[in-house]
């Protein structure tokens, strides 16, 4: 009986929170860096004081920098906005598997 419970119940948490953990953290941070990437935050930050379009000229030069400042600003509020969002959903994926031991706990106290 040990022998089953060590086998399935506890290789499934170790799977699950070691093995598995890791994997989703790293598809959160991809879809996160993709999210960064898609918002084009970081080229924007890189060439903030670059003129729009190589347009040298006096008014490329006055437009660009708050064109490419807003696009930041809007980027990292998104990026900002939907943390929360994520970090949410990655502490409901870690809590998961413990939620039916709970229910299991309380039925038998009960009973």
């Amino acid at each position: 009986m040990l022998n089953l419970i060590n086998r399935y119940f506890l290789n499934y948490f170790i799977w699950w929170y070691l093995v598995q953990s890791k994997i989703v953290l790293g598809k959160v941070f991809g879809g996160w860096m993709f999210l960064m990437n898609l918002l084009n935050v970081p080229p924007m930050l890189k060439n903030l004081f670059q003129p729009l379009y190589q347009d040298y000229t006096r008014m490329g030069r006055i437009i660009a920098f708050p064109i490419r400042l807003t696009w930041v600003l809007i980027g990292l509020f998104i990026e900002l906005l939907l943390l929360p969002i994520i970090l949410i959903i990655f502490i409901i994926y870690l809590i998961l598997p413990v939620i039916p031991i709970y229910g299991f706990a309380s039925f038998l106290l009960n009973a």
